[in-house]
């Protein structure tokens, strides 16, 4: 056979067979909206305006390695929420299991990030948390109205005297005006503001932990991403199999 023929035969093949691999890419790469809240060092709004934080990062990597393109929107944790639960977002991130959010949201089978709940009071606070909850029913407690801090917190709360607000920084405010005895929040985010608001040495966490949960990210039920869920959890695995989750936790000093 004519080598030169050969050869035009080869290369007619090689760009048939790309140009069906593009067109598979193509037709399975898809664009979605996921949705967070200001809750640094996870997920925040960076000096550029744009979302950041460990668990934007991982999320990012995740989609980009799929093959996706994520647009990732920062708003008020209940609108996010409501958001994802009215299927105008396509997922949330990062959130506790909770019986209700289950109606509406599908989790992911692999956690997306470990998170350490604790109690902080005034440096010089003679209060002592011994684990058992039922001893704080005579302090106040400053608490996220939205958040959720984990089943024993959860369960708990309707006999605890709560105070709610809107932001973490106002239970700084509260919790050195005497105001509260205590807030409860997430340790990576807490510790994480009161370094940034130089409080580290007006306030701190009390020894023994609340609780130690596991947070996901949850998908819009009304729109059906088992099969993205399926691939997410998969790519999540890989990252933390070839240290690739360590490295970007690493890169925010945790």
């Amino acid at each position: 056979m004519n080598p030169v023929i050969n050869m035009k035969r080869l290369l007619y093949s090689y760009l048939i067979s790309m140009s069906l691999l593009l067109s598979a890419t193509d037709t399975n790469a898809e664009e979605y909206v996921f949705v967070s809240l200001e809750f640094p060092p996870l997920e925040y709004t960076g000096e550029d305006g744009s979302p950041t934080g460990i668990a934007v990062d991982i999320v990012r990597k995740i989609m980009t390695s799929l093959g996706h393109e994520v647009q990732i929107n920062i708003h008020p944790w209940s609108r996010s929420l409501d958001l994802v639960r009215k299927g105008n977002a396509d997922a949330i991130f990062t959130a506790y299991r909770t019986p209700d959010r289950e109606k509406f949201l599908d989790y992911s089978k692999e956690v997306l990030i470990h998170q350490t709940i604790a109690l902080y009071a005034k440096k010089d606070s003679p209060i002592i948390f011994n684990g058992d909850l039922t001893t704080l029913r005579d302090k106040q407690i400053g608490v996220i109205s939205t958040i959720s801090y984990g089943p024993r917190f959860d369960q708990m709360r309707p006999n605890l005297n709560v105070q709610s607000v809107e932001k973490l920084e106002q239970n700084f405010q509260k919790l050195m005006l005497g105001r509260i005895d205590l807030f409860i929040s997430n340790k990576f985010v807490a510790d994480w503001k009161l370094q940034t608001t130089g409080m580290t040495n007006l306030i701190t966490s009390l020894s023994r932990e609340v609780d130690h949960v596991p947070s996901f990210i949850g998908f819009s039920r009304k729109q059906g991403l088992t099969r993205l869920r399926d691939d997410f959890d998969r790519e999540l695995i890989r990252l933390k199999n070839n240290g690739e989750y360590k490295k970007i936790l690493a890169r925010y000093k945790m």
